[in-house]
């Protein structure tokens, strides 16, 4: 205030100015090391230019004024990271490098240097820096000892020396460094006041020798010197928050080389004393935030606490709320702790955002900046996270991209940052290896290894992590090459890594875990029992140091089950099988695990249980419970599609399979339901009315209704990239995943809401068997289960449920039919022509199931004609199809027919069949004997449908009304495919019997006339090329004049009014062959979109039988029936199976072949 009224006292141009105008400059700056205001740094600088200005160079007091903007200057760039501040400094302190200073002793001339050291240490302009170091030594040299600056020269010097060494890495600078902080030190007993910050530099320059070295007694000495600078700053001293910060940080780093619960938990306890020592909001809270959340995300490793972690993430979101001159350092921070929380717990969002942190830090540090190499790292590993959950190749070759930029940015001077780049991209480069197999990838990582490993001494931190890395990809070349030396030289280096982590060191767990890992590999190789033993304990050691809940402990659960089966095996003692079982049960149903992993060992658990111990149907329960946890809704519909690929097709056929060995019928029904047809499952779930919900809790179902419209179109979204795109578009891709990602999160944690409500416990779960038997009222539902372990039929009625084995009938012959079928399938055409081309593949198949040869025999097939039997085979296709059609009836349809009790008859009742597994590829509704003399067709017994799922089979059938709407696709002349005139005969035989007012006519309409169109229709019928994609089966399409009209593009539409669909084009009902049991194609499309019946082919049809089909369905379906209509004009979609059954069997009677009258079927209601 005083210096405020006298500069009001003495305006320009007064010769006293310059003085108050200094003295209030000097008092802003000593306010701001208080309070840490740049407010009051920023007034500071501006008065000293006014001074500057009002003060000529030959004024005495020129050069001061210069010192002192200087090192505000630098203050302010240090702390504001302005980089004009910078250039200013070095204008400034060249300016006064020109100035004679005549007045001066030659000592006092060369204190000017001093306090430009700083100034330097951030230009990095290494003549400068040269001659810096130059002139303290000569002060050194001249001044006596002394001299009141003489403290001052030591402490720059050393700063020169360190910046030295870390552009150089010549150790020596650094152990000068040391030298002359310990000197100024002794010069400056307590209770001297600049003692706390010659304890803090000295301090700081053994942690930088540590850091390099790694020797531990560097920190273990610096310790002790920031606790004494911390005793002799209180509480009200302006530095204690620097000292607490000091020192927690070092404690922090000694905790992650020893271990020692006690250190991280006082840094933990020392960071949030600084934190309160300031008001909320202030600047000087951002190292706390970061470094407090660092250190929380540390314990969190050790203790496996998720509440460590979520507060470490929540602390780095409020610090990016505050104004930060490093806005990089904290993005890099919060997406390196996101990381770690995906990669322990499997959330993607957490993922994309960190990815996203971490490419906004990147833009942020263009090069040559020197934090650009750890950002890119940073980024590579967060995106080797993402591909190791979610298989994406392009994450993996640009995180393999990035490390090689980033270790191109490193000087040779780097020793430590170099040896972190190349295990890095060591890793990711063997991650891929693992996933492609490509040999020169393993090689360059284990080469890449040994380098690492040569620039860490034998005393380093981080030497065990690098001999655990080298020792992992050598077992990974073992695996693959068979060559027992790298096995021989893995082991060793396992031990030896274990030997530097001591207990409790944080990463002792995981080198037990990888050493157990070796040993097993190892007695797989040799029988040594000792090593299988080993194995055992150490495992059994892992676990203990991690703890019960620690996300980690699943993966070491399911090496322990594994290594457990194995002993199991040895000697068949029971101990071993309860204890293995014990163990994936624990990995299985850790809740802090991702749930990758978790549904991996539940399914490892299922299927060692099987037929073994008692724990297989909880085991498979587990695993089915977790499906659509792995396909979340927040994922988009290939992603979705990818996840149920990766190992789930077939475990609820397995677990159905085992809970029909246990006896428990209903049990096996209920886990086919829940374990199958995910997809759709999940799709539904996003359409169900919930109007007994609104009633009750009007604002849930809102919440729930808006969440489930964005992720049903969130789910439609194009994720596709290359490594072209620009950062821009990657960013953008990523921020709107992880947006969908936590409308999945919200979605799940409102349903929890809703099931907390009396009624809804069940709300939106898997429909029990006691709901599922409403669905078999009107007839029985015949489950066709394919399972490995063994081929049944569940029959379910109103009444409960039946089962029927089939002995004969393994998973080998059901694929084998399905593989005969498709031979013949596509023979068909070529009859006139013998299968040479295929007879090898058919021998071979009957020599694999002779049981197809002998039924073959039993029903009275030709065996004259047998392959292999006769020296000009002419078998085919209408033969091939009386083989696999007569197999189905022997081994399939017979039986169920014996046990249903049913008759032949003219006006047979309804069947449903819901195939899973490879019979979802078979035509059951047309097995049967075809043969000149014999004649058996289930047919004759049942009018067949199909039905993806029971629950599509629940709800109500639309209400009739007195009008409806027929639309009619008729694409005759599709681009680039075959003519289909006869579609336009298709289109005059609807016409004669559907009234010409109910009828909406397109032919060779657009995509946008079909969807426009969609809504306000009840039947539809399309004539025209339809495609299954065999490789993105969501891309399967019906084909238009101006393009196709893609499965996913009917699921996006609204069909209120939708009753019947019938799709006059090949392939509608073909399937996914990855993944037969989610029944992705057109047909269930339409079904799951809201249409209550569908025919749909099973292969290609002939164009001139779409006609013919049409014609008697829809004669049978427009017939009056005063039992179902109220004119003639309304059709009878309750009989729509039965009027296809008719269709089928009048072009059966024409002698249409095989191929022909098979693929047409109904599916639905």
């Amino acid at each position: 205030m005083l210096y405020r009224e006298a500069l009001l006292l003495y305006p320009n141009p007064h010769p006293k100015r310059v003085i108050f105008l200094s003295g209030l400059a000097s008092a802003l700056h000593a306010r701001f090391r208080c309070t840490k205001d740049l407010n009051n740094l920023d007034e500071a600088i501006f008065l000293l230019r006014e001074a500057i200005e009002a003060c000529p160079e030959s004024h005495p007091y020129h050069v001061d004024l210069l010192i002192s903007l200087l090192v505000m200057l630098l203050t302010r760039y240090d702390k504001a990271g302005q980089h004009v501040d910078l250039l200013e400094g070095m204008r400034k302190y060249r300016d006064m490098l020109q100035i004679p200073n005549t007045d001066s002793t030659e000592i006092e001339r060369l204190l000017q240097w001093v306090v430009v050291v700083l100034l330097l240490e951030q230009s990095g302009q290494r003549t400068d820096l040269e001659t810096a170091i130059a002139v303290l030594r000569k002060f050194l040299t001249i001044s006596p000892i002394y001299h009141p600056n003489r403290l001052t020269a030591y402490s720059n010097l050393a700063a020169a020396l360190t910046l030295r060494f870390h552009q150089s890495g010549q150790h020596k600078d650094l152990d000068e460094a040391i030298s002359l902080l310990q000197n100024a030190l002794r010069l400056q007993p307590a209770p001297h006041p600049d003692r706390p910050s010659s304890l803090n530099n000295l301090a700081a320059a053994l942690t930088s020798r540590f850091a390099q070295s790694g020797r531990l007694e560097d920190l273990d000495k610096a310790i002790p010197l920031l606790q004494e600078a911390l005793e002799l700053q209180p509480v009200s001293h302006p530095d204690r928050c620097d000292a607490l910060n000091n020192l927690a940080n070092a404690l922090t780093k000694r905790f992650k080389q020893s271990g020692q619960h006690k250190d991280l938990d006082t840094a933990i306890l020392l960071f949030r004393d600084g934190l309160q020592l300031l008001p909320a909001a202030h600047p000087g809270c951002l190292p706390f935030l970061s470094n407090l959340a660092e250190a929380l995300a540390t314990r969190f490793l050790q203790s496996g606490q998720h509440r460590d972690l979520d507060e470490a993430i929540s602390l780095l979101r409020d610090a990016l709320q505050l104004p930060h001159p490093d806005l990089s350092h904290l993005q890099n921070s919060l997406g390196t702790i996101l990381t770690m929380r995906s990669e322990l717990s499997g959330q993607r969002e957490d993922l994309d955002e960190a990815i996203s942190l971490h490419r906004n830090a990147l833009q942020l540090l263009p090069a040559p900046h020197p934090g650009r190499s750890s950002s890119l790292n940073n980024l590579a590993n967060a995106l080797t996270t993402r591909f190791q959950q979610s298989r994406q190749c392009e994450d993996l070759d640009e995180a393999i991209s990035l490390h090689r930029d980033a270790f191109q940015l490193l000087s040779a001077s780097h020793h430590h940052d170099q040896s972190y780049n190349l295990i890095n991209l060591a890793n990711a480069l063997r991650t891929r290896f693992v996933h492609s197999h490509q040999h020169k990838d393993l090689d360059e990582a284990i080469s890449l290894h040994r380098s690492a490993l040569q620039l860490l001494s034998a005393s380093h931190s981080g030497r065990s992590t690098s001999l655990n890395n080298l020792a992992l990809a050598l077992v990974s070349r073992f695996q693959q090459s068979g060559q027992h030396e790298d096995l021989d030289e893995a082991i060793p280096l396992m031990r030896n890594a274990l030997q530097l982590q001591h207990a409790p060191h944080p990463g002792r767990s995981g080198s037990l875990n990888n050493l157990a890992l070796a040993l097993i590999i190892q007695f797989e190789q040799s029988g040594q029992r000792k090593d299988l033993d080993e194995s055992i304990d150490l495992f059994y050691k892992s676990l203990d140091a991690l703890g019960s809940e620690h996300p980690r402990s699943c993966k070491t659960s399911t090496n322990l089950g594994h290594t457990l089966m194995t002993a199991y095996s040895q000697n068949q003692e029971l101990e071993y099988l309860d204890k293995a079982m014990a163990a994936f049960r624990k990995g299985a149903t850790c809740e802090s695990a991702p749930v990758s992993e978790r549904f991996h060992v539940a399914k490892l658990w299922a299927r060692s249980a099987h037929s073994l111990h008692k724990s297989a149907l909880d085991a498979y329960q587990v695993a089915v419970e977790l499906l659509p946890r792995l396909a979340m809704l927040g994922l988009d519909l290939q992603a979705r599609q990818h996840a149920l690929t990766l190992g789930s097709d077939g475990l609820a056929r397995d677990a159905a399979a085992c809970a029909i060995q246990s006896g428990e019928y209903s049990k096996a029904v209920e886990l086919l339901e829940e374990g199958r047809a995910v997809f759709w499952s999940q799709a539904l779930q996003l359409r169900t009315p919930m109007t007994d919900l609104r009633n009750i809790a009007p604002k849930l179902e809102e919440q729930l209704r808006r969440i489930s419209l964005a992720l049903e179109r969130g789910s439609l979204r194009d994720r596709s990239r290359t490594l072209s795109d620009t950062p821009e578009t990657l960013m953008s891709i990523e921020k709107e995943a992880s947006h969908f990602y936590r409308l999945n999160k919200e979605w799940l944690t409102t349903l929890n809401e809703v099931r907390r409500l009396d009624g809804f416990q069940d709300f939106l779960r898997p429909n029990r068997i006691s709901t599922l038997q409403d669905a078999a009222v009107d007839g029985p539902i015949v489950i066709l289960n394919a399972s490995k372990r063994g081929c049944a039929a569940l029959i379910l009625t109103s009444t409960g449920v039946q089962n029927i084995v089939f002995p004969d009938l393994g998973f080998n012959e059901v694929t084998s039919l399905v593989a005969l079928l498709r031979y013949a399938i596509a023979q068909d055409g070529r009859n006139s022509l013998p299968l040479e081309s295929n007879h090898a593949c058919i021998e071979d198949l009957f020599q694999q199931v002779p049981s197809i040869s002998d039924t073959m025999q039993l029903l009275g097939l030709p065996l004259e004609r047998h392959v292999g039997r006769a020296s000009n085979p002419s078998w085919q296709s209408d033969d091939i199809f009386r083989c696999v059609l007569g197999a189905l009836w022997e081994w399939v349809a017979e039986p169920v027919i014996r046990l249903l009790d049913l008759k032949k008859c003219s006006d047979p009742p309804k069947l449903r069949w819901c195939p899973t597994g490879p019979f979802a590829f078979l035509p059951v509704h047309a097995a049967g004997i075809y043969l000149a003399g014999r004649t058996e067709s289930i047919s004759d017994y049942v009018v067949s449908s199909y039905t993806p799922t029971i629950s599509s089979l629940l709800g109500n059938l639309p209400a009739s009304t007195n009008s409806f709407k027929m639309m009619v696709i008729i694409e005759s002349q599709t681009p680039g495919q075959k003519p289909l005139p006869s579609t336009l005969d298709e289109l005059r035989k609807i016409e004669a019997h559907v009234p010409e007012e109910n009828l909406v006519k397109l032919v060779s309409g657009t995509v946008n006339d079909i969807v426009s169109n969609l809504p306000a229709t009840s039947i539809v019928h399309f004539a025209c090329h339809g495609q299954q994609n065999p490789h993105n089966p969501l891309e399967s399409a019906l084909l238009l004049r101006d393009g196709p009209l893609t499965l996913s593009q009917i699921m996006q539409q609204r069909v209120p009014n939708a009753s019947l669909a019938f799709l006059s084009a090949c392939e509608t009902a073909m399937g996914d062959k990855d993944l037969p049991d989610e029944a992705i194609h057109l047909g269930a499309t339409l079904l799951f979109a809201g249409f209550s019946g569908v025919v749909a082919t099973m292969w290609s049809i002939a164009d001139a039988d779409g006609p013919k089909i049409a014609d008697t369905f829809y004669e049978n379906i427009f017939k009056k029936s005063s039992s179902t209509a109220t004119d003639a004009s309304w059709p009878d979609i309750v009989g729509a199976a039965r009027a296809l059954h008719l269709a089928v069997a009048k072009l059966r009677s024409e002698g249409a072949s095989f191929t022909r009258w098979v693929p047409f079927i109904y599916l639905g209601r």
